[in-house]
C-alpha cells in the first residue's frame, strides 16, 4: 500500500475537461515533481488533491484512508472536510501572508485557532501558546529566518516571504507538503534561496509534491517526476531515466524546449 494515492481523479470546468482520470502514488518521504506545459492540468491536480477544488470523480488516500471520495463528499460535514484537508500543507505561487501580522504571528495564527478548539484550552492556554511559539521559532530557524521573526511581510524580500509561507505550511505538521510553482513569482536571483530550503526539507525526508518549471531542481532533488499533458499523466519515473530516455513523444517535445 502506497503512502499516498490518487485514483481516477477527473475535473471539468463547464465543457472543458481539465483532468481525465489521473492515477499516481508516492511513498512517505518522497519528493515528487509534477511538470508539463501550461494548461496540462498540473495546478488543477494539486488544487484537487489539497481540496481547494472538488474533483468530479475519483478518490485520494493517505496511509490507506480516504481524504477525498467524490462519491461521498456531499455527505461530509464541514468539520470532517477540514480535518481531511489538514493532511496537506500548500504553498502558493503568491505568498498569501497576512500583511498586518509579524512573521512570527503569521506562523502562529492557524495553530492558535486550532488550539482554541481543544476541550482543555482554557486550563492549558499558556502552556499551549508557549508550545506554539516555541515550534514557530524552531521552524523559522529551519528556513533561515530567525532574525526576521518580528518583521512584517512588507519588510521582506520575495524570497524571504516565500520562505515564511513554507514555514507557515509546516506549522500544522501536514503529512504531505504541496507547492504550486513556488519560485514563479520570484526574481531569478531570489529563486536559489527558496530552492535551497526545499532541498533541505528533502534531506529531512519530508514528503513533498511540487508543481514546478525548475527542471534542474526536479532533476537533482526529486525521487520521482510526473509529466502531465492534456489532463493525464503521460509519463512518470525517476528523474535520470525520464529526462535522458523519455518514451512519450509529448515529453520529448517538452524537454526539447526546456532548459535542463
Amino acid at each position: 500500500m502506497a503512502y499516498f494515492e490518487v485514483n481516477g481523479v477527473s475535473k471539468s470546468f463547464g465543457s472543458n475537461r481539465v483532468l481525465r482520470g489521473v492515477d499516481f502514488s508516492m511513498e512517505k518521504g518522497e519528493v515528487v515533481s509534477i511538470i508539463g506545459s501550461s494548461g496540462s492540468g498540473k495546478t488543477t491536480l494539486l488544487r484537487c488533491i489539497t481540496q481547494l477544488e472538488q474533483a468530479d470523480e475519483g478518490r485520494i488516500l493517505v496511509e490507506g484512508e480516504p481524504v477525498f471520495d467524490a462519491a461521498e463528499t456531499k455527505r461530509l460535514s464541514k468539520e470532517e472536510k477540514r480535518r481531511r484537508q489538514l493532511n496537506f500543507g500548500l504553498v502558493f505561487q503568491q505568498f498569501n501572508l497576512f500583511p498586518q501580522y509579524s512573521v512570527l504571528d503569521n506562523l502562529m495564527l492557524a495553530p492558535r485557532l486550532r488550539a482554541k478548539k481543544e476541550p482543555d484550552f482554557s486550563k492549558r492556554r499558556e502552556e499551549l501558546l508557549a508550545e506554539i511559539k516555541e515550534k514557530a521559532r524552531a521552524i523559522l530557524e529551519q528556513v533561515g529566518l530567525t532574525e526576521k521573526a518580528k518583521q512584517y511581510p512588507c519588510e521582506l524580500s520575495g524570497g524571504q516571504q516565500q520562505r515564511v509561507a513554507i514555514a507557515r505550511a509546516l506549522m500544522l505538521s501536514p503529512k504531505i507538503l504541496c507547492f504550486d510553482e513556488p519560485t514563479s513569482a520570484l526574481d531569478p536571483e531570489l529563486t536559489g534561496e527558496v530552492l535551497q530550503v526545499l532541498k533541505n526539507l528533502a534531506k529531512e525526508h519530508i514528503t513533498m509534491m511540487i508543481v514546478t518549471h525548475e527542471m534542474k531542481f526536479a532533476r537533482e532533488v526529486s525521487d520521482k517526476v510526473v509529466f502531465m499533458a492534456d489532463g493525464v499523466i503521460a509519463e512518470e519515473g525517476d528523474p535520470e531515466t525520464l529526462f535522458q530516455n523519455p518514451r512519450s513523444p509529448r515529453l520529448k517535445a517538452f524537454l526539447a524546449n526546456t532548459t535542463l
